[in-house]
């Protein structure tokens, strides 16, 4: 979603992220080549943490995560 609202807002002539910053979820290949600033989770962990649920059961988990910072936020505008 979030590389879709880069797509727009270059459409509409929206400077990001002079005009708006854009941050996504996932940290997938395609943020990088983007410049977009996203939030990194471990996808192979996640994987096995499900497969674990499911299979065993248990209680939640927490995954670590970090905030990735590319070229798509930047300050709030004056």
């Amino acid at each position: 979603l979030a590389l879709g609202v880069l797509r727009a807002a270059a459409e509409r002539g929206i400077r990001v992220p002079q005009d708006l910053s854009v941050v996504g979820y996932d940290d997938i290949d395609a943020a990088g080549a983007a410049g977009l600033t996203t939030v990194h989770q471990p996808h192979a962990a996640k994987g096995e943490e499900a497969v674990r649920l499911l299979t065993q059961g248990g209680d939640d988990v927490l995954l670590p995560t970090d905030l990735v910072v590319r070229s798509s936020s930047g300050p709030v505008p004056s």
